[in-house]
């Protein structure tokens, strides 16, 4: 005869039951459940190095606003050098520069050309380094304790001058040079070009000048000033005496001065061999410039007549 369970004991095997089967649910469960994922890898997006343009070693480069503009003028070195406050600078028409700063001159000219000689042979952005004495002899200067304090000086003012500066649809504002570093016991300096400078030069709006006749034209300003900017154009036309004093920075107030610099300034250029002639106006001056290979294929491809459709 079986004995007949009591409640309590029927209570504790019901319990014991209920909790085997929900055991046993949740062990299938898990087996059936898909894994879960690993969290995604958060990638670092890699900046994207733009190359400088290359240029042959006896050419220096830079943004046609540089070279069409009173940036780098021609200045008077007896005078003391103006401080400009968001000054509009005179350039040719598509070109707006606006600079802050202490004014830059020709010789600063030579020196932010050979600074971006050295940088081209690194993507913008990338430091560059070069010597003191490299550096100085490269612009043919002296390599006394004199000229280093100069060659410095030269860095500070490129570093501190904020341009704003478009040329047709592009606009950059900030420094030439983004700043660097000087080892005093080397004498090497590291630099950086700000990448953003690129623009102007992935567009195409850039020009080469010819180093050995800059170099030649020794410390005459106005003539290196001359020379920058009609080394941007394949056949430069007639400029008013006013308009291209304006554009080279110079300020003498005297018109007759002017004028006569000018046209000194253009003689220099002649016997140099910078220019292979020039046509004195009444109030113009018309250069005949002796043209690359390049730019007298850019003056064919334009003097080409177009295919109609």
């Amino acid at each position: 005869m079986t004995a007949e369970l009591q409640p309590r004991e029927l209570s504790a095997i019901l319990e014991s039951l209920g909790r085997s089967i929900a055991r046993k649910s949740q062990q299938g469960e898990a087996a059936t459940a898909p894994e879960p994922k690993p969290p995604a890898q958060q990638t670092t997006p890699t900046a994207q190095l733009i190359l400088f343009p290359q240029w042959t070693d006896d050419r220096r480069a830079a943004a046609h606003a540089i070279f069409r503009s009173a940036l780098f003028p021609a200045l008077n070195n007896k005078h003391p050098r103006r401080y400009f406050e968001q000054e509009q600078l005179c350039s040719v028409e598509g070109v707006d520069v606006i600079f802050t700063g202490k004014q830059f001159d020709q010789s600063d000219l030579d020196v932010y050309l050979e600074l971006l000689n050295i940088a081209r042979e690194t993507p913008f952005g990338v430091e560059c380094t070069f010597t003191v004495y490299g550096l100085l002899k490269a612009l043919g200067h002296a390599t006394g304790n004199k000229d280093h304090k100069w060659l410095h000086s030269v860095l500070i003012r490129l570093c501190t001058g904020t341009v704003d500066m478009t040329d047709h649809e592009i606009r950059y504002f900030g420094h030439l040079v983004d700043g660097g570093i000087k080892d005093e016991i080397t004498k090497h300096y590291t630099i950086s070009i700000n990448p953003r400078f690129a623009r102007l030069f992935t567009a195409g709006l850039w020009a080469t000048i010819d180093r050995g006749q800059r170099r030649a034209l020794g410390r005459n300003q106005t003539a290196k000033a001359l020379h920058a900017y009609y080394s941007t154009h394949a056949a430069p036309g007639p400029h008013s005496f006013e308009k291209l004093a304006a554009l080279i920075g110079l300020t003498n107030s005297n018109t007759r001065q002017r004028r006569a610099d000018l046209i000194r300034a253009h003689d220099h250029l002649k016997a140099k061999g910078c220019l292979d002639s020039y046509e004195v106006k009444e109030d113009s001056i018309v250069p005949h410039v002796h043209q690359t290979h390049g730019q007298l294929r850019h003056i064919a491809k334009k003097a080409r007549p177009r295919r109609k459709d």
